[in-house]
């Protein structure tokens, strides 16, 4: 059995077909793989096969906003009938040595809790859980239509009706990001204006009309942004939603999340997915006000780079 490690590949197809295969509640198309490599500059990724066959993907870089944390983000997912043959090993011992040149100590990984190998892999090597996401979805074919009311003197928008409203929302993200519980060493943080605009209001997730903005006097105070999940199957996920601290507990973001429902029923979706840190009691509470049901929960792990890298 031989297996080696491909950086950098033009199979996308294969990159983005493991991903979905072994993520399942989240699917990845190679114009996404193109995406990531071009708005992430740390970022490297990997194709593992063995006997010639692509059975695995790696990949590791900086998030934006976390530059100052001790660790970088990466991701090793192997299908499951090629598993415990060593090519998970080979790709984790391989983002530990692009984490160690990107002078971190830690990777920040992510799995589904319904997927015990990809738990053991992460527990077996040390890492231990810094983030919990209560995953939900929305089945659309027997959702009722919610209304959408927003509280006095503000309006909700579009960022294909008012581009320019970008900034605007960057500054909401900067504000609400830091407020998102979390166990890492420095609180999340969208990063710089010019890539979060790169990463966010560009590539085959981004929706620019089910992008929504509540406005108040001229001012961006929240915003909630859908992102293709899977555009074929009429799958959408809530990417974000946030709200200015002083309009918090005010109906902005009920409000939000009631335009983003109406916008898929009246675009023919089947299915809408979230997730709130189990911590994130407000957020939840308002996922609380619509029919979703549970999905798997999503875990951030954090532990140690391989030895030796």
């Amino acid at each position: 059995m031989v297996i080696d490690l491909v950086e950098g590949t033009t199979d996308t197809a294969s990159v983005a077909r493991i991903w979905s295969d072994v993520m399942r509640w989240m699917t990845l198309v190679p114009e996404s793989v193109e995406h990531y490599r071009a708005s992430i500059p740390t970022v490297r990724d990997w194709l593992a096969l063995v006997d010639g066959q692509p059975v695995g993907v790696g990949f590791c870089g900086i998030n934006p906003g976390m530059e100052e944390s001790a660790a970088a983000f990466a991701s090793v997912q192997v299908l499951p009938h090629a598993r415990r043959q060593g090519a998970g090993t080979a790709l984790y011992r391989q983002v530990s040595r692009h984490a160690h040149s990107l002078e971190k100590s830690e990777l920040e990984v992510f799995a589904f809790d319904d997927d015990p190998d990809g738990v053991a892999f992460a527990e077996h090597r040390s890492f231990k859980i810094v983030m919990r996401t209560r995953g939900l979805r929305l089945l659309l074919a027997d959702c009722a239509r919610p209304s959408v009311d927003t509280p006095h003197d503000v309006t909700i928008t579009t960022l294909a009706k008012r581009p320019e409203l970008a900034r605007g929302v960057w500054e909401t993200a900067c504000e609400a990001e830091p407020d998102i519980p979390y166990d890492g060493d420095i609180p999340l943080s969208p990063g710089p204006f010019d890539q979060f605009v790169a990463i966010q209001f560009a590539g085959p997730r981004y929706i620019p009309e089910a992008t929504f903005v509540a406005v108040h006097g001229g001012e961006v105070i929240g915003y909630a942004k859908l992102g293709w999940n899977n555009r074929e199957a009429g799958v959408a996920d809530h990417d974000m939603l946030a709200v200015r601290r002083a309009w918090r507990g005010k109906g902005v973001a009920r409000a939000l999340k009631a335009a983003q429902i109406a916008w898929a029923l009246d675009h023919d979706l089947t299915e809408l997915r979230t997730g709130n840190e189990e911590r994130n009691v407000a957020a939840r509470a308002v996922n609380a006000h619509f029919p979703y049901t549970p999905i798997p929960d999503g875990l951030v792990y954090r532990g140690p780079i391989a030895p030796g890298q």
